[in-house]
């Protein structure tokens, strides 16, 4: 979200740019952290028909920025000293917010990012940004993940089985800017409204790099195997790693459980646009208790809820309201769920473990715990980084369950 412009400053502009700063601040003010920053600001608009499409933009590049220094401002500033700094650093194209207030910085604002902190000096401290170091696994660069939260991720589709070249050439009839990172993977910068010229789930998944290959692991399996899979997606959400493991396997038995009923709703949309017709939806709480079924799978695949610290550069706002007891929240229900899931895993069966999270109590030490209390046998285990390409980390481990 860029607040950029080659208008000349003028004494309207700055006029109209002081109330974006009053609009934002008041925002920023009322908002607690008790959803998504996303939907809050959508109900202001939608309560606030004042602001046309130029003015929400702004606003929301704004409150965006800001979100995006964390707790990095070291030296005492005001509000809209605030937003300058953000704008500086979180942008890259000339900026007439800066142009009007602090045109010295605009001047400088195409600069690396670390040429920038430079700049910045005192007033920004880039080592602070991220308050929970303490819980960072050690294989996450903190510096890396640092520098990666002022930038914001790109956005990712997945190409599918048999549309590669209807993708492509809507994209380059389009004139999108895209990069093709593998075959059926493409990257665009967040202001290429792609989802308009391609049909989403029939032709393309909006689906981060990273999260496209979290069943990497499960590809040997699909390679040799000639029979029909019996898969579980126990936290399926709105599908996305059911519709990838339907694209990789050429024989499955898919079941999908979720406790969200309104989410399960947009799954079954979602398949019914991916062409998946054969399917067994359940309604589950896999904290509380096991599934009352008597059937057993040969892979689960558990996309567990977690911190979501990993895709924190996308939702910025949790810099600022995550709770660091909130972790270790997350990580008691993640091993719940998989206490519960595991009895209807078949014997040499696979559980693939997924999460979006930076944490260590979240992946290696439930790892282990998994490991030790159900007597796993760990096949392998993966940071995906994706604070080194504007992509979300996620963290995999595969197991087989002894007999």
């Amino acid at each position: 979200m860029q607040i950029s412009g080659k208008e000349i400053p003028s004494a309207d502009n700055k006029n109209h740019f002081q109330r974006y700063l009053q609009y934002a601040a008041a925002i920023l003010t009322s908002y607690r952290g008790h959803e998504p920053f996303h939907i809050f600001i959508k109900k202001y608009f939608s309560l606030n028909k004042k602001h046309g499409s130029k003015d929400r933009k702004l606003i929301t590049a704004l409150c965006y920025n800001f979100f995006r220094l964390g707790l990095g401002v070291s030296t005492p500033v005001t509000q809209n000293e605030k937003f300058f700094l953000s704008t500086f650093l979180c942008e890259a194209k000339s900026s007439l917010l800066l142009q009007l207030f602090k045109p010295e910085w605009n001047n400088f604002i195409s600069l690396p990012i670390v040429d920038k902190l430079k700049i910045a000096g005192e007033k920004f401290n880039v080592v602070k940004l991220f308050p929970f170091t303490n819980e960072l696994s050690t294989e996450i660069n903190i510096d890396q993940l640092n520098l990666s939260f002022l930038i914001q991720p790109k956005i990712f589709i997945r190409i599918r089985p048999g549309f590669q070249s209807i993708v492509i050439n809507k994209i380059k009839q389009s004139g999108f800017a895209f990069e093709q990172l593998e075959e059926n993977c493409i990257a665009f910068t967040n202001n290429e409204k792609v989802t308009e010229v391609i049909e989403v789930d029939k032709e393309a998944v909006v689906q981060d790099y990273n999260s496209q290959k979290t069943l990497d692991l499960l590809k040997p399996l699909a390679e040799r195997s000639n029979v029909d899979l019996s898969i579980w997606d126990c936290c399926a959400g709105s599908g996305g790693k059911s519709i990838l493991a339907f694209d990789l396997f050429k024989k499955i038995n898919l079941t999908v459980s979720d406790r969200r009923k309104s989410i399960l709703e947009n799954l079954t949309m979602r398949f019914r646009t991916a062409g998946i017709k054969a399917y067994r939806l359940i309604s589950a709480e896999l904290e509380k208790s096991s599934l009352k079924m008597s059937e057993s799978f040969d892979i689960i695949i558990a996309d567990v809820p977690c911190s979501g610290s990993g895709t924190w550069a996308r939702t910025p706002e949790q810099l600022h309201f995550f709770k660091n007891n909130e972790i270790e929240k997350y990580a008691s229900l993640q091993r719940r769920i998989i206490d519960n899931a595991l009895p209807h895993l078949k014997t040499n069966g696979h559980l693939l473990y997924i999460t979006c999270s930076v944490f260590k109590k979240e992946n290696e030490e439930n790892v282990a715990f998994f490991k030790e209390k159900h007597k796993m046998n760990l096949l392998n285990v993966e940071y995906l980084k994706g604070y080194e390409m504007q992509a979300d980390t996620l963290f995999v481990a595969l197991f087989t369950k002894r007999n």
